[in-house]
């Protein structure tokens, strides 16, 4: 009696699912399917409709057989409908993520200092004091969420350890046997000035943090003006002195459009005062701890803002880009206004690695 229930309940369900599945077909097909194929089809509905009120399971154990025949006539079977249909969701979820990309956020990896100590490019810090953590699996979780990874730089010849003799772009220059080994700042030393090297001996370790990897609101500018203080990301084409590099910048946006601007160290003077409507300005403006103030621009090609002399008048459709490291960007001071055709939209979060700087970007 139990079997017999058990057996009826299986093949209702079976029915319903074939209506279901028989509905589909025809509305899936119906513009290309044959028309008496089509009449086949809403035949075995009606006459498998009539099989379920009676609950007669041998009837309907032939009808389910009748109209899953005439189904498979009207939309024949695919070869390899499993990889097809796996094929058919990759297709859209990429469709949908570079859509995503494109007109809502667009992900932005910092690749310099510019911006220090409000978003990081590629640094390094001293080498963890436990020697166990480089080692595998931990190494690459602390990859994974930290963005650290065990790096050694290794001498490139045999020698005499002689320096630092100079510093440049963050790095200590040492000389081994007459050939220069840039070593960056915050990495640990394995040897002192004076050593005797051999080619390939490990000379410095630290640890390597990817530069911050954040998303850029595509979509805010289109309805909001952009504000000084936010941090713009802007196309480097139709900006003279940046035309050839077709790539994208990211600096904090300091003037707007109609604005003069002078640079009177430590400040940026926007319209003849220094500027009092952005907190992150302010603070880069006061030295808050991590901050040089506004200098103006030196070196070879500083045109703009290389002197405290010079007072520049924007257009009605450009803006004055400035990185937060002063001392160390090559920003709008050098190379003048940004024309509003190549903005992108704010930076909004740092969504990788886990660091202080992860979420929301001041």
């Amino acid at each position: 009696m139990i079997a017999e229930y058990m057996r009826r309940r299986r093949v209702v369900k079976l029915c319903r699912e074939w209506l279901q599945h028989s509905r589909l077909c025809r509305k899936m097909r119906a513009d290309i399917a044959h028309p008496d194929s089509l009449h086949e089809l809403v035949e075995a509905e009606k006459r498998l409709q009539g099989a379920l009120r009676t609950r007669d399971v041998p009837r309907m154990e032939r009808e389910c057989g009748i109209i899953q025949r005439t189904a498979v006539a009207v939309m024949p079977r695919r070869s390899f409908p499993g990889l097809r249909e796996n094929v058919e969701v990759i297709a859209v979820a990429l469709a949908v993520a570079m859509a995503f990309r494109c007109y809502i956020l667009q992900p932005f990896k910092i690749p310099t200092g510019s911006m220090q100590p409000t978003l990081y490019g590629i640094h390094y810090v001293p080498d963890v004091e436990d020697a166990r953590l480089n080692g595998k699996p931990w190494c690459y979780l602390r990859w994974l969420l930290f963005g650290q990874w065990h790096t050694e730089i290794k001498a490139e010849t045999s020698g005499r350890v002689r320096g630092p003799l100079f510093e440049h772009a963050g790095h200590l220059v040492y000389d081994i046997g007459g050939l220069a080994h840039p070593i960056p700042r915050e990495m640990t030393m394995r040897v002192d000035a004076e050593d005797e090297v051999i080619r390939g001996q490990v000379i410095a370790c630290g640890m390597r943090i990817s530069g911050d990897h954040l998303f850029v609101n595509r979509v805010k500018w289109n309805f909001i003006r952009p504000r000084r203080g936010e941090i713009m990301v802007f196309r480097t084409e139709n900006i003279p002195a940046l035309d050839d590099k077709k790539t994208h910048y990211i600096k904090r946006m300091c003037a707007l459009p109609g604005d003069s601007v002078q640079i009177m160290p430590p400040n940026i003077l926007v319209n003849g005062k220094p500027v009092e409507d952005a907190p992150m300005i302010q603070a880069i403006q006061n030295r808050m701890p991590g901050y040089n103030g506004y200098i103006t621009a030196e070196g070879v090609g500083a045109e703009y803002l290389a002197a405290t002399s010079q007072v520049r008048q924007l257009g009605p459709r450009q803006y004055l880009a400035c990185g937060d490291n002063t001392r160390n960007s090559f920003d709008g001071r050098y190379w003048g206004p940004v024309p509003e055709q190549n903005l992108v939209g704010p930076a909004a979060i740092v969504y990788w690695p886990i660091s202080k700087r992860w979420g929301l970007i001041r």
